[in-house]
């Protein structure tokens, strides 16, 4: 019996391969979708988990920072016996090192930890074990393959660029690459004291406004992730406040007002959004988390939504069969039998475009979302178990669905080809598109809104001209002291307008603070900016009092101010700032990103011979001779150094990467909308106009042109997305205003946006219902009146 139903379904979907064809293609890209979510929400949720104890380790926080100091994980764990281990961690974005072929490379993820934290994440070590002293390093087995192939590294030394120079660290032994789900995702692993080099760097990048510690590893400086593992029946919120005797060694103002707490070890890639230090680490946004769960449940109704319209509109073409098998005895049972199974098989084939879009899908959000999902996640139960839970909710809710309906029709009802008439029916389908164009609006509308901002910030800047500069790093003593011959050299070349120097360049990423004392003695905290002569010239902003720097001179600092700090303050040029002199102010510009208003700034005169960077302002046409040149004086001067050039335009690039990846994903599901919609459109299309074949039938017998017909046809159509129209537009312009919030400055929410988005829905829903308009239209009305 079942063989006999498995061989009619299949017959029946190959004799109807354009409906069916489209339901698997279709419910393919809905369930690949379904199935992609899952796997990240699953993958989002995971992290950390993989640590054998997780439960009881603990990262420390200190006020809304994840930052403290060194010493304070090791005291814990002498002084309170519910502490059972800990360690300390410290991670660098990249460095420079000498590969085994002696070539300089840049790598990625230095970390510097105690050696107990391969014991506490469960991370195995495949030879050798720990950097123990600051003369060893460990290195992944993904970076032992790169560096050294199947040779095996043990003993051998990797130099690593540290300020004062390379440093020769011996390999110590090869660890099992951290997880895809680790928050933690070094690379290379060198003991924690090391770190101390690195501290030394960022102070180095400061020149004559850096300080060099005597020593960062102790009570006055926050800088390192410490992480405890707590005994089993210990309560972290005693431990907490016991730890309050630690503020009284801290170097900080308000150390009264902040509070240690322990973050458990599970939250913290999703619960460090807005704590500070957490630069380098992988973490998670919980927002974006809600925004992936509530499109899996609308990409799921609207998927299952779509395949039931599909399938009664097929089910639909075949009343006169289940009528007739209802006449040889078939009972309501077997009909509904036959048609979840069919149902249930066009689902099983739908998993085969399903598994195209997973697998496209993964290395596109990965790379969009800068996510690290991978095939791993699969290899999770809960993950089968939802994905067989939604094959089968798929195809045998909509099986019974479709099933039950027909399969209570009297046969002759079904013999004379009438279906049951149900406005309530009806307005169901027609909801149902409604919901599908309103959803396809709101995204198209999103993404051309999302882009618009985009676009605006990164051309928008206000009083600065970031166009066809040219920026490299000065990371050499030598190139530093030759920061005069480089920007005399690169003068004479055909194309350069300009050269100037500076520890940074607007607009950058990172704040830098300087405290100063106004005229009433109030300490305030500025937004300060390092900067040589010259560089006010080339990236062309206004000086509007005073001057800009001249030539640098030893002796009393003199600042340049914006005019944000002139008018809070009340100062003007030739006045004093504390021991600070004004000797000029200069209009208001843009030194972030357009996410934060313009603060009232500082700029600080650098020392020609300490400075971090050099800008090449070109006139565009002969970058490429510019560039070579510099590429020239760089290894004359410093040939062990590491030669990369980037346009300031591409750093600002970089301060949208979110938004850019968010607008992505937005496309993309604005495509899957869009097919969604077509999709459904057609199934309800199909049902509508084939109920309606006599009626065509008789408007044509009386007299009706076929143009009357398609106009009558396609207007009960675009009336309902003229309805989304008006739903989705207030709801496009409340969503995307909240979304706009996270920017200081912003483009206007022009109405083109809404009527783009509206038109091209009318035009979607036009195209798709003129081919079965049309084919009703043209039909021999002698066809649909035979039976009556």
């Amino acid at each position: 019996m079942i063989s006999s139903d498995f061989k009619t379904s299949i017959r029946n979907i190959l004799r109807n391969k354009v409906p069916s064809a489209i339901s698997i293609l279709g419910l393919g890209i809905g369930l690949g979708c379904i199935i992609l979510l899952l796997a990240l929400i699953l993958h989002e949720t995971s992290f950390d988990r993989f640590i054998p104890d997780h439960r009881n380790v603990y990262r420390i926080l200190l006020g809304n920072s994840g930052l403290t100091q060194y010493p304070l994980a090791e005291s814990m764990k002498e002084e309170f016996p519910e502490v059972k281990d800990f360690f300390r961690y410290y991670q660098a974005g990249s460095i420079q090192l000498k590969t085994p072929k002696n070539e300089i490379v840049r790598d990625q993820n230095l970390g510097f930890a105690d050696p107990s934290v391969f014991r506490i994440l469960g991370i195995r070590f495949i030879s050798g074990t720990a950097a123990s002293s600051i003369g060893e390093i460990a290195i992944s087995d993904e970076s032992a393959m790169k560096y050294f192939g199947n040779l095996s590294p043990l003993g051998a030394i990797i130099p690593i660029r540290f300020t004062d120079g390379f440093a020769e660290l011996m390999v110590s032994g090869v660890y099992k690459s951290f997880p895809s789900n680790s928050t933690l995702n070094p690379s290379f692993m060198a003991d924690i004291k090391l770190s101390e080099k690195m501290f030394r760097q960022f102070q180095k990048s400061l020149g004559d406004y850096g300080n060099e510690r005597s020593n960062s590893l102790d009570w006055r400086y926050n800088e390192f992730l410490s992480y405890v593992v707590l005994d089993r029946n210990a309560d972290p919120g005693e431990l907490s406040v016991k730890m309050g005797k630690y503020k009284e060694l801290l170097n900080i103002e308000n150390k009264d007002e902040l509070q240690y707490k322990l973050q458990p070890v599970a939250e913290i890639y999703l619960g460090s959004l807005n704590l500070g230090g957490n630069q380098f680490l992988r973490q998670g946004n919980p927002e974006e988390l809600k925004y992936y769960e509530a499109i899996l449940i609308l990409i799921l109704v609207i998927s299952i939504a779509n395949f039931i319209l599909l399938e009664r509109a097929g089910v639909s073409e075949r009343i006169h069969e289940l009528g007739t098998r209802k006449v040889f005895g078939a009972s309501q049972w077997k009909i509904r039998r036959l048609i979840i199974l069919e149902s249930n098989m066009i689902v099983i084939l739908s998993l085969i475009p399903a598994i195209f879009v997973i697998n496209y899908g993964m290395t596109f959000i990965n790379a969009a979302l800068n996510k690290t999902l991978t095939s791993q996640v699969f290899l999770s139960p809960l993950l089968w178990f939802l994905l067989i839970l939604v094959v089968l909710l798929t195809g045998t809710l909509s099986g019974w669905l479709i099933g039950f309906n027909y399969s209570r029709m009297p046969a002759l009802k079904l013999i004379s080809g009438k279906s049951l008439r149900s406005d309530r029916s009806n307005r169901w389908n027609y909801s149902f598109l409604v919901l599908h164009f309103t959803i396809y609006m709101i995204l198209v509308s999103g993404v051309i809104a999302v882009s618009k901002q985009i676009k605006y910030s990164m051309t928008g800047y206000k009083g600065i001209d970031p166009k066809n500069i040219l920026v490299t790093d000065l990371n050499s003593d030598e190139l530093k002291n030759s920061f005069l011959t480089i920007c005399d050299e690169m003068k004479k070349i055909p194309g350069v307008v300009n050269t100037a120097g500076g520890s940074f360049i607007p607009p950058f990423g990172n704040f830098l603070p300087v405290n100063l004392a106004v005229a009433s003695g109030e300490k305030v905290r500025f937004d300060g900016l390092i900067m040589g002569e010259g560089m006010t010239e080339l990236l062309r902003i206004e000086v509007i009092e005073g001057s800009s720097f001249g030539p640098y001179k030893p002796g009393p600092t003199e600042v340049l101010i914006n005019e944000s700090s002139a008018i809070k303050y009340n100062v003007k040029a030739g006045e004093n700032i504390l021991v600070f002199k004004v000797r000029g102010i200069v209009k208001d510009f843009h030194a972030h990103s357009l996410h934060t208003l313009i603060q009232p700034m500082v700029i600080l005169q650098q020392n020609p011979s300490k400075m971090g960077l050099i800008a090449i302002k070109t006139d565009g046409k002969n970058d490429d001779a510019v560039i070579k040149k510099l590429r020239e004086l760089y290894n004359q001067i410093s040939p062990d150094e590491i030669f990369e050039v980037r346009y300031l335009t591409d750093q600002i690039d970089d301060f949208y990467t979110r938004e850019k990846n968010q607008a992505l994903i937005i496309g993309a599901f604005a495509l899957l909308a869009t097919i969604l919609s077509v999709m459904g459109l057609f199934g309800i299309s199909l049902i509508s106009i084939s109920k309606r074949n006599k009626e065509i039938a008789i408007r044509k017998v009386n007299g009706s042109s076929i143009t009357e017909i398609l106009l009558m046809l396609n207007t009960d159509f675009v009336k309902w997305v003229l309805v989304s129209i008006v739903i989705a537009v207030p709801a496009s312009i409340y969503l995307l205003s909240r979304w706009m919030d996270r920017f200081a400055y912003k483009t206007e929410l022009s109405w083109w946006i809404f009527a783009g988005a509206g038109i091209s829905a009318v035009l979607i829903a036009l195209i798709t219902v003129s081919w079965q308009s049309w084919r009703a239209a043209t039909r021999n009305p002698v066809e649909a009146l035979r039976y009556e």
